[in-house]
Protein backbone atom coordinates (compact mmCIF):
# COMPACT_ATOMS: atom_id res chain seq x y z
CA UNK A 1 0.00 0.00 0.00
CA UNK A 2 1.55 3.29 -1.08
CA UNK A 3 -1.15 5.76 0.03
CA UNK A 4 -0.39 5.54 3.74
CA UNK A 5 -1.71 8.30 5.96
CA UNK A 6 0.83 7.47 8.68
CA UNK A 7 3.91 5.45 7.78
CA UNK A 8 6.30 4.12 10.41
CA UNK A 9 9.01 6.81 10.27
CA UNK A 10 12.42 5.91 8.85
CA UNK A 11 13.68 9.32 10.04
CA UNK A 12 12.74 10.30 13.58
CA UNK A 13 13.89 13.93 13.55
CA UNK A 14 14.44 15.86 10.33
CA UNK A 15 16.84 18.74 9.95
CA UNK A 16 15.29 22.17 9.49
CA UNK A 17 15.99 24.28 6.36
CA UNK A 18 18.26 26.50 8.48
CA UNK A 19 20.21 23.46 9.72
CA UNK A 20 20.53 22.10 6.18
CA UNK A 21 21.97 25.45 5.09
CA UNK A 22 24.42 25.35 8.00
CA UNK A 23 25.53 21.87 6.92
CA UNK A 24 26.02 23.04 3.35
CA UNK A 25 28.18 25.92 4.55
CA UNK A 26 30.17 23.53 6.76
CA UNK A 27 30.86 21.27 3.77
CA UNK A 28 31.95 24.20 1.63
CA UNK A 29 34.26 25.62 4.28
CA UNK A 30 35.66 22.43 5.77
CA UNK A 31 39.43 21.93 5.94
CA UNK A 32 38.92 18.25 6.58
CA UNK A 33 35.93 15.90 6.43
CA UNK A 34 37.08 13.51 9.16
CA UNK A 35 38.58 13.67 12.67
CA UNK A 36 38.47 17.45 12.85
CA UNK A 37 36.99 20.31 14.91
CA UNK A 38 33.31 19.45 14.31
CA UNK A 39 33.86 16.00 15.81
CA UNK A 40 35.66 17.49 18.82
CA UNK A 41 32.85 19.99 19.37
CA UNK A 42 30.20 17.27 19.20
CA UNK A 43 32.10 15.09 21.66
CA UNK A 44 32.60 17.98 24.07
CA UNK A 45 28.96 19.09 23.92
CA UNK A 46 27.69 15.54 24.33
CA UNK A 47 29.95 14.88 27.33
CA UNK A 48 28.68 18.08 28.93
CA UNK A 49 25.06 17.17 28.15
CA UNK A 50 25.16 13.79 29.87
CA UNK A 51 27.79 14.86 32.45
CA UNK A 52 30.46 12.28 31.67
CA UNK A 53 34.24 12.69 31.63
CA UNK A 54 34.89 11.27 28.15
CA UNK A 55 32.77 10.96 24.99
CA UNK A 56 34.03 9.75 21.61
CA UNK A 57 32.15 9.85 18.32
CA UNK A 58 32.16 6.57 16.38
CA UNK A 59 30.62 5.12 13.22
CA UNK A 60 27.57 3.68 15.00
CA UNK A 61 26.45 2.17 18.30
CA UNK A 62 27.54 -1.28 17.13
CA UNK A 63 31.08 0.10 16.83
CA UNK A 64 30.77 1.52 20.34
CA UNK A 65 29.71 -1.88 21.67
CA UNK A 66 32.53 -3.53 19.71
CA UNK A 67 35.03 -1.26 21.42
CA UNK A 68 33.76 -2.23 24.87
CA UNK A 69 34.13 -5.92 24.06
CA UNK A 70 37.70 -5.32 22.88
CA UNK A 71 38.69 -3.32 25.95
CA UNK A 72 37.13 -5.34 28.76
CA UNK A 73 39.13 -8.23 30.12
CA UNK A 74 36.74 -11.04 29.20
CA UNK A 75 37.72 -14.56 28.22
CA UNK A 76 35.90 -16.95 25.87
CA UNK A 77 33.02 -18.81 27.56
CA UNK A 78 32.74 -16.25 30.34
CA UNK A 79 29.18 -15.02 30.66
CA UNK A 80 27.51 -11.80 29.59
CA UNK A 81 23.96 -11.11 30.79
CA UNK A 82 21.73 -9.10 28.48
CA UNK A 83 18.05 -8.97 27.57
CA UNK A 84 16.88 -11.13 24.67
CA UNK A 85 14.40 -8.36 23.90
CA UNK A 86 16.81 -5.98 22.18
CA UNK A 87 18.28 -5.13 18.79
CA UNK A 88 20.82 -7.72 17.64
CA UNK A 89 23.77 -5.30 17.83
CA UNK A 90 23.70 -5.55 21.64
CA UNK A 91 24.87 -9.16 21.48
CA UNK A 92 27.08 -9.43 18.39
CA UNK A 93 30.36 -7.97 19.75
CA UNK A 94 30.35 -10.43 22.65
CA UNK A 95 29.40 -13.34 20.39
CA UNK A 96 32.43 -12.49 18.26
CA UNK A 97 34.57 -12.66 21.38
CA UNK A 98 33.16 -16.16 22.07
CA UNK A 99 31.55 -15.11 25.34
CA UNK A 100 28.55 -17.07 26.56
CA UNK A 101 25.34 -15.04 26.29
CA UNK A 102 22.82 -15.37 29.13
CA UNK A 103 19.41 -13.86 28.40
CA UNK A 104 17.61 -11.94 31.13
CA UNK A 105 13.85 -11.48 31.05
CA UNK A 106 12.05 -8.13 30.89
CA UNK A 107 9.71 -6.49 33.36
CA UNK A 108 6.21 -6.94 31.85
CA UNK A 109 5.20 -3.39 32.82
CA UNK A 110 8.28 -1.45 31.66
CA UNK A 111 9.37 -3.75 28.78
CA UNK A 112 13.05 -3.37 29.81
CA UNK A 113 15.50 -5.63 31.64
CA UNK A 114 14.25 -7.04 34.95
CA UNK A 115 17.05 -6.57 37.49
CA UNK A 116 15.63 -9.30 39.72
CA UNK A 117 15.96 -11.79 36.85
CA UNK A 118 19.52 -10.61 36.21
CA UNK A 119 20.37 -11.48 39.81
CA UNK A 120 18.86 -14.94 39.41
CA UNK A 121 21.07 -15.61 36.38
CA UNK A 122 24.41 -14.53 37.81
CA UNK A 123 26.91 -17.40 38.12
CA UNK A 124 30.62 -17.61 39.01
CA UNK A 125 31.32 -17.22 35.27
CA UNK A 126 29.41 -13.94 34.88
CA UNK A 127 31.63 -10.97 33.96
CA UNK A 128 29.42 -8.36 32.25
CA UNK A 129 25.85 -7.04 32.45
CA UNK A 130 24.43 -5.09 29.52
CA UNK A 131 21.33 -3.09 30.49
CA UNK A 132 19.44 -1.91 27.40
CA UNK A 133 17.43 1.28 27.80
CA UNK A 134 14.93 0.10 25.23
CA UNK A 135 12.36 2.41 23.64
CA UNK A 136 14.15 5.24 25.48
CA UNK A 137 13.31 4.01 29.00
CA UNK A 138 16.13 3.42 31.50
CA UNK A 139 16.63 0.15 33.30
CA UNK A 140 16.60 0.62 37.08
CA UNK A 141 20.26 1.54 37.21
CA UNK A 142 20.54 2.12 40.96
CA UNK A 143 19.53 -1.47 41.64
CA UNK A 144 21.61 -2.83 38.79
CA UNK A 145 24.80 -0.97 39.75
CA UNK A 146 24.43 -2.16 43.35
CA UNK A 147 24.15 -5.71 42.04
CA UNK A 148 27.19 -5.25 39.79
CA UNK A 149 29.26 -3.91 42.69
CA UNK A 150 28.26 -6.81 44.92
CA UNK A 151 29.44 -9.34 42.34
CA UNK A 152 32.35 -7.36 40.85
CA UNK A 153 30.87 -7.17 37.35
CA UNK A 154 31.41 -4.81 34.43
CA UNK A 155 28.41 -2.81 33.20
CA UNK A 156 28.03 -1.74 29.56
CA UNK A 157 24.97 0.45 29.02
CA UNK A 158 23.25 0.14 25.66
CA UNK A 159 21.82 3.64 25.33
CA UNK A 160 21.22 3.42 21.58
CA UNK A 161 17.62 4.59 21.93
CA UNK A 162 17.97 6.77 25.00
CA UNK A 163 19.98 10.00 24.68
CA UNK A 164 18.43 12.37 27.19
CA UNK A 165 16.92 9.65 29.37
CA UNK A 166 17.42 9.88 33.14
CA UNK A 167 17.30 7.48 36.06
CA UNK A 168 17.24 9.04 39.53
CA UNK A 169 18.15 12.36 37.90
CA UNK A 170 21.30 10.99 36.26
CA UNK A 171 21.79 10.53 32.52
CA UNK A 172 21.99 7.04 31.09
CA UNK A 173 25.44 6.21 29.78
CA UNK A 174 27.11 7.55 32.93
CA UNK A 175 26.40 4.74 35.41
CA UNK A 176 28.41 1.84 34.01
CA UNK A 177 31.91 1.34 32.70
CA UNK A 178 30.71 2.43 29.25
CA UNK A 179 27.68 3.99 27.60
CA UNK A 180 26.94 3.28 23.92
CA UNK A 181 24.67 5.64 21.96
CA UNK A 182 23.25 5.50 18.44
CA UNK A 183 22.58 8.33 16.00
CA UNK A 184 20.99 6.18 13.30
CA UNK A 185 18.35 7.89 11.16
CA UNK A 186 15.58 6.29 13.22
CA UNK A 187 16.92 7.70 16.49
CA UNK A 188 15.96 10.96 18.24
CA UNK A 189 19.32 12.44 17.18
CA UNK A 190 20.66 11.46 13.78
CA UNK A 191 24.07 12.10 12.25
CA UNK A 192 22.87 11.80 8.66
CA UNK A 193 22.01 8.11 8.71
CA UNK A 194 24.65 6.44 10.87
CA UNK A 195 26.72 7.41 13.87
CA UNK A 196 27.32 6.71 17.53
CA UNK A 197 29.02 7.78 20.75
CA UNK A 198 30.86 5.87 23.45
CA UNK A 199 31.14 7.38 26.93
CA UNK A 200 33.21 6.54 29.99
CA UNK A 201 34.50 8.11 33.19
CA UNK A 202 37.61 5.92 33.10
CA UNK A 203 40.81 7.59 31.82
CA UNK A 204 42.48 4.27 30.93
CA UNK A 205 39.46 3.15 28.91
CA UNK A 206 39.40 6.54 27.17
CA UNK A 207 43.00 6.18 26.03
CA UNK A 208 42.30 2.68 24.73
CA UNK A 209 39.28 3.93 22.78
CA UNK A 210 41.50 6.53 21.11
CA UNK A 211 43.98 3.82 20.18
CA UNK A 212 41.34 1.52 18.71
CA UNK A 213 38.90 3.92 17.04
CA UNK A 214 41.04 5.04 14.07
CA UNK A 215 43.35 2.18 12.94
CA UNK A 216 45.63 2.61 15.95
CA UNK A 217 46.80 6.11 15.05
CA UNK A 218 48.28 7.98 18.02
CA UNK A 219 51.09 10.53 18.39
CA UNK A 220 54.61 9.28 19.04
CA UNK A 221 55.58 9.66 22.70
CA UNK A 222 58.61 11.72 21.72
CA UNK A 223 57.53 13.42 18.49
CA UNK A 224 60.56 15.43 17.29
CA UNK A 225 58.73 17.39 14.61
CA UNK A 226 55.29 16.89 13.14
CA UNK A 227 56.77 14.74 10.36
CA UNK A 228 59.43 12.94 12.45
CA UNK A 229 59.78 10.02 12.87
CA UNK A 230 56.50 9.87 10.87
CA UNK A 231 53.18 11.70 10.73
CA UNK A 232 51.76 9.43 13.44
CA UNK A 233 52.41 6.19 15.23
CA UNK A 234 50.25 3.06 15.03
CA UNK A 235 49.94 1.40 18.42
CA UNK A 236 48.52 -1.70 20.05
CA UNK A 237 46.11 -0.08 22.52
CA UNK A 238 44.89 -3.41 23.87
CA UNK A 239 47.18 -6.42 23.91
CA UNK A 240 46.36 -8.81 21.08
CA UNK A 241 43.64 -6.59 19.57
CA UNK A 242 44.05 -5.28 16.02
CA UNK A 243 42.47 -1.81 15.73
CA UNK A 244 39.56 -0.93 13.43
CA UNK A 245 38.40 2.21 11.67
CA UNK A 246 35.27 3.38 13.49
CA UNK A 247 35.67 7.11 12.79
CA UNK A 248 32.69 9.47 12.56
CA UNK A 249 32.81 12.00 9.72
CA UNK A 250 32.99 15.75 10.30
CA UNK A 251 29.69 16.73 8.70
CA UNK A 252 27.93 13.88 10.49
CA UNK A 253 29.31 15.20 13.76
CA UNK A 254 28.14 18.72 12.93
CA UNK A 255 24.64 17.40 12.25
CA UNK A 256 24.75 15.73 15.66
CA UNK A 257 25.70 19.00 17.35
CA UNK A 258 22.82 20.82 15.63
CA UNK A 259 20.26 18.27 16.80
CA UNK A 260 21.77 17.97 20.28
CA UNK A 261 21.14 21.70 20.74
CA UNK A 262 17.40 21.13 20.41
CA UNK A 263 17.15 17.73 22.09
CA UNK A 264 15.59 19.16 25.29
CA UNK A 265 12.55 20.76 23.59
CA UNK A 266 12.29 17.72 21.35
CA UNK A 267 11.95 15.47 24.43
CA UNK A 268 9.28 17.79 25.85
CA UNK A 269 7.34 17.56 22.59
CA UNK A 270 7.60 13.77 22.51
CA UNK A 271 6.33 13.59 26.09
CA UNK A 272 3.34 15.77 25.22
CA UNK A 273 2.55 13.56 22.21
CA UNK A 274 2.87 10.39 24.26
CA UNK A 275 0.58 11.74 26.95
CA UNK A 276 -2.05 12.81 24.40
CA UNK A 277 -2.10 9.41 22.72
CA UNK A 278 -2.10 7.28 25.87
CA UNK A 279 -4.69 9.48 27.60
CA UNK A 280 -6.93 9.21 24.56
CA UNK A 281 -6.79 5.40 24.74
CA UNK A 282 -7.07 4.89 28.50
CA UNK A 283 -10.55 3.45 28.10
CA UNK A 284 -9.02 0.47 26.26
CA UNK A 285 -7.32 -1.46 29.09
CA UNK A 286 -6.53 -4.21 26.57
CA UNK A 287 -3.83 -1.88 25.22
CA UNK A 288 -1.06 -1.47 27.81
CA UNK A 289 1.59 1.14 27.05
CA UNK A 290 5.09 1.16 28.52
CA UNK A 291 4.98 2.09 32.20
CA UNK A 292 7.46 4.83 33.09
CA UNK A 293 8.65 4.61 36.73
CA UNK A 294 8.52 7.80 38.80
CA UNK A 295 12.32 7.90 39.13
CA UNK A 296 12.88 7.82 35.36
CA UNK A 297 12.64 10.18 32.44
CA UNK A 298 12.20 8.34 29.18
CA UNK A 299 13.61 9.60 25.89
CA UNK A 300 10.38 8.24 24.37
CA UNK A 301 12.13 6.95 21.30
CA UNK A 302 9.20 4.72 20.32
CA UNK A 303 5.60 4.10 21.34
CA UNK A 304 5.20 0.38 22.09
CA UNK A 305 2.20 -1.29 23.69
CA UNK A 306 1.08 -4.79 24.62
CA UNK A 307 -2.29 -5.89 23.21
CA UNK A 308 -4.54 -8.43 24.93
CA UNK A 309 -7.63 -9.21 22.89
CA UNK A 310 -8.27 -12.62 24.41
CA UNK A 311 -11.58 -11.46 25.94
CA UNK A 312 -13.00 -10.87 22.47
CA UNK A 313 -11.00 -13.41 20.46
CA UNK A 314 -8.65 -11.02 18.69
CA UNK A 315 -4.87 -10.78 18.42
CA UNK A 316 -2.23 -8.14 17.91
CA UNK A 317 -2.11 -9.15 14.26
CA UNK A 318 -5.80 -8.32 13.85
CA UNK A 319 -5.16 -4.81 15.17
CA UNK A 320 -2.14 -4.23 12.92
CA UNK A 321 -4.04 -5.51 9.88
CA UNK A 322 -7.08 -3.34 10.56
CA UNK A 323 -5.02 -0.20 11.11
CA UNK A 324 -3.06 -0.89 7.92
CA UNK A 325 -5.93 -1.81 5.61
CA UNK A 326 -8.70 0.51 6.80
CA UNK A 327 -6.94 3.46 8.38
CA UNK A 328 -3.74 3.40 6.31
CA UNK A 329 -1.52 3.43 9.39
CA UNK A 330 1.61 1.27 9.39
CA UNK A 331 2.56 -0.22 12.75
CA UNK A 332 5.43 -2.66 13.32
CA UNK A 333 6.54 -5.33 15.79
CA UNK A 334 9.80 -5.07 17.78
CA UNK A 335 12.12 -6.78 18.83
CA UNK A 336 12.29 -10.46 17.90
CA UNK A 337 13.74 -12.34 20.90
CA UNK A 338 17.36 -13.05 20.05
CA UNK A 339 17.04 -16.77 20.70
CA UNK A 340 14.46 -17.05 17.89
CA UNK A 341 16.80 -15.74 15.17
CA UNK A 342 18.58 -18.27 12.94
CA UNK A 343 21.99 -16.78 13.76
CA UNK A 344 21.60 -17.30 17.49
CA UNK A 345 19.92 -20.69 17.19
CA UNK A 346 22.79 -21.96 15.02
CA UNK A 347 25.23 -20.81 17.68
CA UNK A 348 23.58 -22.71 20.52
CA UNK A 349 21.11 -20.09 21.75
CA UNK A 350 17.85 -21.79 20.82
CA UNK A 351 16.15 -21.54 24.20
CA UNK A 352 15.95 -19.23 27.18
CA UNK A 353 13.94 -18.77 30.36
CA UNK A 354 12.27 -15.50 29.38
CA UNK A 355 8.49 -15.95 29.61
CA UNK A 356 7.77 -12.23 29.84
CA UNK A 357 9.87 -11.60 26.73
CA UNK A 358 7.94 -14.21 24.76
CA UNK A 359 4.56 -13.02 25.96
CA UNK A 360 5.37 -9.40 25.20
CA UNK A 361 6.80 -9.89 21.73
CA UNK A 362 3.93 -12.11 20.63
CA UNK A 363 1.44 -9.42 21.62
CA UNK A 364 3.32 -6.14 21.10
CA UNK A 365 2.58 -3.37 18.65
CA UNK A 366 4.69 -0.29 17.96
CA UNK A 367 2.78 2.73 16.70
CA UNK A 368 4.20 5.39 14.33
CA UNK A 369 5.94 7.96 16.51
CA UNK A 370 8.44 10.71 15.78
CA UNK A 371 9.36 14.29 16.57
CA UNK A 372 7.95 15.60 13.30
CA UNK A 373 4.43 14.22 13.71
CA UNK A 374 1.90 17.05 13.55
CA UNK A 375 -1.03 17.68 15.88
CA UNK A 376 -3.30 16.36 13.13
CA UNK A 377 -1.17 13.20 12.87
CA UNK A 378 -1.46 12.59 16.62
CA UNK A 379 -5.21 13.15 16.57
CA UNK A 380 -5.68 10.86 13.57
CA UNK A 381 -3.56 8.12 15.15
CA UNK A 382 -5.44 8.29 18.46
CA UNK A 383 -8.90 8.36 16.87
CA UNK A 384 -8.04 5.57 14.44
CA UNK A 385 -6.68 3.25 17.13
CA UNK A 386 -9.76 4.00 19.23
CA UNK A 387 -12.06 3.16 16.33
CA UNK A 388 -10.09 0.01 15.47
CA UNK A 389 -10.24 -1.20 19.06
CA UNK A 390 -14.01 -0.66 19.11
CA UNK A 391 -14.36 -2.62 15.87
CA UNK A 392 -12.33 -5.54 17.27
CA UNK A 393 -14.53 -5.51 20.38
CA UNK A 394 -17.66 -5.59 18.23
CA UNK A 395 -18.87 -2.20 19.47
Amino acid sequence: MTDLVLDFPAIQTRLTPVEIQQLAEAIAGAKTLTMGPYLKEFETRFAEYVNVKHAFGVANATAALDLTAMILDIEPNEEVILPAHTFTATALPFMRKKCRLVFADINPATFVMDVADVKRKITPKTRVIIPVHLYGLPVQMGELMSLARDYGLYVVEDCAQAPGALCDGRAVGTFGDFGCFSFHSQKNITTLGEGGMITTHNDDYAEKILGLRKIGQRPFIHQEKYWLPAMSNVIEAVSGVIPHNYALGEIQAFAGTLLLKRLAPQLEKRLAMQKQITKGLLHHPELKFQQIPMNCRSALHLLPACFDGSAFGKTRDDLIELLYQKYRIKCVVQYYPLYRYDLFRKNGYDRAECPNTDAFFDNMISFPFGTDLTDDDILYLTQSVDAAMNTLKGL
